[in-house]
């Protein structure tokens, strides 16, 4: 069985600007070369899913109306294989915080996570 190829997106730091939490419905600027590629794939029948901290609000979903942001879903596996976790299957995720393994050394994956989380 052939499922859809999912891209998820985080929305403060990557959609849209983020310089610190100022409320639920204070939305940054868009970040219009972010948005751009999520039209592309989206157009080539990837789906998109908005992975966020922030809450599916009708503030939210206006916003990514007004800026033309294309997506799928926002927070919801509801496009996951039956039986399988909560967490949204996707191919990929674009994040401001995430760190790429790709079976480096500990002290490599560790400095990677130290410059996102600032451990030392």
């Amino acid at each position: 069985m052939a499922y859809d190829k999912w891209v998820a997106f985080d929305f403060d730091g990557v959609i849209a600007s983020y310089d610190g939490w100022k409320g639920f419905d204070v939305l940054g600027e868009p970040n219009h070369r972010v948005i751009a590629v999520m039209n592309i794939l989206h157009e080539k029948g990837i789906k998109i899913t908005i992975l966020t901290t922030r809450l599916d609000t009708p503030v939210v979903r206006q916003w990514l109306k007004d800026n033309k942001v294309p997506y799928d879903s926002i927070n919801s596996s509801a496009h996951n294989p039956p039986n399988t976790s909560q967490k949204p299957i996707y191919h990929v995720i674009v994040d401001d915080r995430a760190v790429n393994y790709h079976n480096q050394g500990a002290d490599h994956l560790l400095d990677e996570i130290d410059k996102i989380v600032k451990t030392v």
